[in-house]
């Protein structure tokens, strides 16, 4: 009785850490483009899937900044909101000799920093887009994940971003011996990624939820026991295997979602509770 007690908690605590990852992603990540330069913010609205439209009420406003563009006047506009403490993102497109020169003009307002500009030679190129793409999420931290289920486009950055992040934490935490917090790194982690692709607290996400459970269990245990066994630092060792864990499991939590068919919506907390109730009765029979 007393293990299944403890299950008990546990299971309520993953659920209700579930629940607070997935409500963090319904709210924010709005985001617009300033119709300043029309023909630059048509295309730039293409090819990210972001709407040119009112400035007023967006989480996060793309700026765009072509090579004929007044740099002052866009300066001016991020230095207002930014006093407001609203958030903008200047999208300057330009080559790469003329950066220095277009910087400096924007930077001249002191209300503007550098985290306020991103820099790309068109918006057309995989490269441009892609770098594009990383001023986004550099800008709207949190609220990428909000952001990628508004806009698809953004989706899979957003996941590479979060694999990448959760891996380095990971890592750093197998290698301080700490697996805990590897496995919290795991579990966030599973639930942003389905949360990023647009996906409710279904019955089809228990299976990502415990498999990330049960790889957060399992990865102390190997990467000890691999510490023990592989010449090498044992530190290192834990961490490579804490690493190498993260990243299949990012990967086996996408099989997992694609495979599964989408269900009636319902809650984590009740699932888990049925299934101790279960264990229960069935403990009581035997």
């Amino acid at each position: 009785m007393g293990a299944l007690t403890t299950l008990a908690k546990r299971v309520n605590r993953l659920a209700k850490d579930t629940r607070e990852e997935h409500e963090q992603a319904l709210d924010g990540g709005v985001m617009a483009i300033m119709p300043g330069n029309a023909p630059l913010a048509d295309r730039l609205s293409g090819a990210l899937g972001v709407p040119v439209a009112d400035r007023a009420s967006a989480d996060l406003l793309l700026v765009p900044l072509g090579m004929d563009d007044d740099a002052r006047a866009v300066a001016l506009e991020v230095a207002a909101r930014s006093r407001q403490g609203q958030r903008s993102l200047v999208v300057v497109i330009c080559a790469d000799h003329d950066r220095a020169r277009r910087e400096r003009e924007l930077l001249a307002n002191p209300d503007v920093t550098i985290g306020d500009l991103m820099f790309a030679s068109d918006v057309e190129s995989d490269a441009s887009i892609a770098r594009i793409h990383a001023g986004i999420i550099r800008a709207l931290g949190h609220g990428m994940v909000p952001a990628a289920r508004r806009y698809p486009a953004l989706r899979d950055p957003v996941r590479r971003h979060l694999v990448d992040v959760a891996a380095r934490e990971s890592a750093i935490a197998g290698a301080l011996n700490w697996f805990s917090g590897s496995a919290a790194a795991q579990h966030a982690m599973v639930v942003r990624l389905g949360s990023a692709e647009g996906q409710g607290l279904n019955a089809k996400r228990i299976p990502e939820v415990a498999i990330a459970t049960a790889t957060g269990l399992a990865v102390a245990y190997v990467a000890r026991g691999a510490s023990r066994i592989v010449p090498a630092p044992r530190w290192m060792v834990r961490g490579a295997v804490a690493w190498a864990s993260t990243v299949a499991l990012a990967t086996a939590a996408e099989r997992i979602s694609r495979q599964m068919g989408d269900v009636e919506n319902i809650d984590v907390k009740d699932a888990a509770k049925t299934f101790i109730r279960a264990k229960l009765r069935r403990k009581g029979k035997s």
